[in-house]
């Protein structure tokens, strides 16, 4: 066994004998542990096996139901996409629901209008008007103003 190989199986079995109590550390103990850990591995390990001790902790850490680093970003980043996914829903139904007021209050309106327009040319028609005269004012055709 080489020196970096003595180092590398030193460093896993400090490692392995952590994790178990890792799940005890808060979580900015745990982050800070780890950072300590890799910035004192990075000095010690050869550059050719940083890369294998970095799988072996992943794998070491993912057999004692540890989360990964990149397991927790993933489910921050997920939650972080959910989070916008929820609040561009709520923006776009409070967008939605000011459009449809708006639209509902014009096609109010726009009947509003066509009532008022038939109870004149009904007016008119009942004090005997003629048909065109009432067609101009009301803007009716002479087949509404006659079932009128």
């Amino acid at each position: 066994i080489s020196i970096s190989n003595l180092g590398l199986a030193l460093c896993g079995a400090f490692f392995v004998t952590h994790l178990i109590n890792f799940v005890d550390f808060h979580q900015d103990e745990a982050e800070n542990f780890l950072t300590e850990t890799f910035l004192y591995l990075k000095k010690l390990l050869p550059k050719e096996e940083k890369e294998e001790f970095k799988m072996d902790f992943i794998k070491t850490s993912e057999a004692y139901g540890y989360e990964t680093i990149a397991d927790a970003e993933e489910k921050a980043l997920a939650a972080k996409y959910e989070e916008g996914r929820s609040e561009g829903r709520e923006e776009g139904i409070g967008i939605g629901v000011e459009k449809g007021i708006g639209i509902g209050m014009e096609r109010g309106r726009e009947e509003g209008d066509i009532i008022a327009c038939r109870r004149i040319a009904k007016r008119l028609k009942d004090g005997r008007a003629s048909l065109d005269l009432i067609a101009n004012v009301s803007g009716l055709s002479e087949e509404e103003i006659q079932n009128l």
